[in-house]
């Protein structure tokens, strides 16, 4: 009964001690794509250029540099750091759009969801006498945002 006992302490303690050599290692996240990452990597380029900037300030002041090849450099840098922030606003500013087949799947979906329900809800809604102050499609009594448009229903 003993011999039995230790033999199964040792098999714990084995497998408590073992498990960390065992089990797989922590995998690396998958790297990003798409316009998240092209901004991101441009952010990170950005915040490089202003070190670069400031680090040639400093070695001006130092005396490292000489005055001609300073301002030389400091415009290479700013045209460079102005160029990743056009880049940055137009990528901010133009949206990527989804494949067309997906956005017309999207409006097929929308549009037999809003005729199937539309009958069935809206006479529903339309009793309990509430409607969207934005849309003015009728909403539910318990309803706290607009199944249309998405505005915020007033609470009662």
């Amino acid at each position: 009964m003993t011999a039995l006992l230790a033999v199964m302490v040792v098999t714990v303690v084995a497998a408590v001690v073992g498990y960390p050599l065992w089990r797989p290692g922590p995998q690396a996240p998958p790297d990003p794509i798409g316009p998240a990452a092209t901004v991101a990597a441009l952010e990170e380029r950005k915040l490089q250029i202003y070190a670069g900037i400031r680090e040639l300030g400093f070695d001006y002041r130092m005396d490292k540099l000489e005055k001609a090849d300073y301002e030389v450099e400091v415009e290479r840098l700013k045209a460079e750091a102005s160029g990743v922030v056009q880049q940055i606003d137009e990528l901010r500013r133009h949206p990527p759009r989804g494949p067309d087949e997906l956005e017309a799947e999207i409006v097929v979906f929308r549009e037999r969801l809003d005729s199937s329900s539309a009958g069935r809800m809206d006479g529903e809604k339309a009793a309990a006498g509430l409607f969207c102050t934005q849309c003015g499609i009728p909403a539910g009594k318990d309803d706290r945002f607009c199944a249309a448009c998405g505005n915020k229903l007033r609470s009662a």
